[in-house]
């Protein structure tokens, strides 16, 4: 992600399709989005990239968290451009493709909010197990959501073999 994409995740990020089911607000603030990018800019413990499909920009897809050491990392995505949305799944085997066989991770884990079945489904049909939920974990809207907690390993990830073709070129990634 480079700066000149500001602006297009900030309107993805405030689109109620996408805005419910994240774990944080943003507010349409073009500065306030700047001042984010410069923080992250910065922090190894982040990347961003965008998604592209036939050369148009649809999502975003992160990884949070980084800990080369420990070889672990939280990720999130999402699709912006809703007529791009059923491309979701697809998305996601380069991304872990890319953890763990270039970046060699050995876990990625993460949380789904409460009411985003399909995105929970998709990752348990990839390789997530569901390490447990929490209650009223989240408050957003005036009310309480729980969260589900979801991790994919390395070994569960590469030993699905329809899944492996789906390598990236990604040289200079990180």
């Amino acid at each position: 992600m480079r700066e000149e994409h500001l602006q297009i995740v900030l309107e993805w990020r405030v689109k109620p399709e996408v805005a419910q089911f994240m774990l944080t607000q943003v507010e349409y603030n073009l500065d306030k989005q700047k001042a984010w990018f410069k923080k992250i800019y910065i922090d190894n413990s982040v990347a961003y990239w965008i998604i592209e499909y036939l050369g148009k920009p649809i999502g975003l897809i992160n990884l949070a968290a980084i800990d080369i050491s420990a070889k672990k990392c939280s990720a999130g995505y999402y699709i912006g451009e809703m007529e791009y949305r059923q491309l979701s799944a697809f998305v996601l085997p380069y991304f872990y493709n890319f953890v763990f066989k270039v970046l060699k991770f050995n876990k990625i884990y993460g949380q789904v909010v409460d009411g985003n079945d399909s995105i929970l489904k998709i990752h348990l049909m990839q390789g997530y197990r569901l390490v447990g939920t929490l209650k009223d974990h989240h408050y957003k809207d005036d009310r309480y959501f729980d969260v589900h907690i979801v991790e994919l390993m390395s070994d569960a990830w590469l030993k699905q073999k329809r899944y492996q073709r789906y390598d990236v070129d990604c040289e200079g990634a990180l």
